[in-house]
């Protein structure tokens, strides 16, 4: 870490700390959503079925999907710091719609519509800003020190906003969900507040839509990226899950005020796991040992659904914290070229379509069998990832992928 020093140097290093002192506040603000920990259970207690929850759950992966690498394009042929200031407020506009959607499964669509907009817009951005604000700054070997540290506000985020939002839902839930748009007005506030250095190129200046081509020739030709972009995808499918946690809630007779508590609990311990990441990312082993741990809780979660079964899932979450931070951050290092928002953007596009029907199997699972199988098929699909894993183990691990990336090309 860089010290503070004199003249031009102490300038820049106040200027940097400056960023990232908006710049954490832009995420913490931004995921203190009390909804967060009741919006599956306001669907149902609106009349929705577990189908139909999870038909707005692929719905919302989707719209994800489509607004995903042009918002990724526009980040990299516009201001980073304009767009992070815009995703919040349009996300805001989510939570207003299903506070006057009563039933009304379409109004509920829009607002996940929404949501994908604004989730669109800061992603790939939030995380091209960051690295190329530490370049310009000398400081680019802190990328994961600073990834882990926003990923640990964001966990507090959601721990504090969680269990927030369970006390405010037990007295009226609809509440929860209209209170959630202030946080959201206190993120666009920070995002403007930032300053926005000039975007890291080896190049010059391109246009809008040769951003999206380059992007693409650097997935096809990297090796590096594509075996890290497999491994993501096996561990997105723990985000599919976890909208369904609300419902396992209700099953194992959780009662609805100490659903935020369970957020507290989980997310802390996440953020906890989020920061202590970069101290790990020389540990080969993990990548496919942690994820086979937590693949193992997850078939006590199915077997075995109760309230002690909901300690298990949140260890089951915990698992995966580290290696999903450092699976990020490698995915960085290993983009060489000047579209990096669209990069990281076009690499979620791709996770995202694995989970576009991800929701509506476990819905129909939850149908034919029963709510807990989802949680048992989840467990399969991370055995077979850490088998994997360990397989390709030097290639995903240890070293930074950029430095790989050099040698496969």
């Amino acid at each position: 870490m860089l010290g503070p020093g004199r003249g031009h140097a102490g300038t820049e290093y106040g200027a940097c700390r400056r960023f990232l002192r908006c710049y954490y506040l832009t995420h913490f603000w931004y995921s203190f959503v009390f909804a967060y920990a009741i919006y599956t259970v306001y669907f149902s207690l609106r009349g929705l079925t577990v189908f139909q929850i999870s038909l707005l759950l692929s719905w919302w992966t989707l719209t994800s999907l489509v607004l995903e690498v042009p918002t990724g394009a526009l980040a990299d042929s516009w201001s980073r710091r304009k767009m992070l200031a815009l995703a919040p407020l349009v996300k805001a506009l989510c939570f207003v719609t299903w506070f006057l959607a009563g039933g009304n499964w379409y109004l509920f669509a829009l607002g996940f519509l929404l949501w994908s907009l604004g989730s669109a817009l800061a992603s790939g951005t939030s995380e091209a800003l960051l690295y190329d604000t530490l370049v310009h700054y000398g400081r680019r070997e802190d990328y994961e020190k600073a990834l882990g540290r926003r990923q640990f506000y964001f966990y507090i985020s959601i721990a504090i906003a969680g269990i927030s939002g369970g006390l405010i839902a037990s007295y009226r839930i609809e509440w929860a969900v209209l209170l959630s748009v202030i946080p959201l007005l206190l993120s666009a506030l920070f995002a403007f507040l930032m300053e926005e250095t000039p975007k890291v190129k080896s190049t010059g200046e391109v246009r809008y839509w040769q951003h999206l081509r380059l992007a693409l020739r650097e997935v096809r030709s990297n090796r590096v990226l594509l075996r890290l972009l497999v491994y993501v995808l096996g561990l997105s499918v723990l985000s599919d899950l976890e909208e369904f946690d609300q419902l396992y809630y209700r099953l194992a007779g959780l009662p609805i005020f100490a659903f935020g508590l369970v957020a507290f609990v989980g997310s802390s311990l996440s953020a906890l796991g989020a920061r202590a990441a970069y101290r790990m990312k020389g540990c080969t082993w993990i990548m496919y040992a942690l994820p086979l741990g937590s693949a193992v809780l997850l078939v006590l979660v199915s077997k075995f659904p109760g309230l002690p079964a909901i300690g298990l899932l949140v260890l089951a979450y915990l698992a995966i914290v580290p290696v999903a931070v450092l699976a990020e951050s490698r995915l960085q290092h290993s983009i060489i070229g000047i579209s990096r928002a669209t990069v990281t953007s076009a690499t979620t596009m791709l996770t995202g379509a694995f989970g576009v029907g991800l929701p509506v199997v476990f819905g129909l699972i939850s149908r034919v069998w029963s709510l807990e199988a989802i949680y048992l098929a989840s467990a399969v699909q991370l055995l077979v990832l850490s088998v994997w894993a360990f397989g390709v183990r030097d290639r995903i691990g240890g070293e930074t992928a950029e430095g790989r990336s050099g040698e496969e090309r």
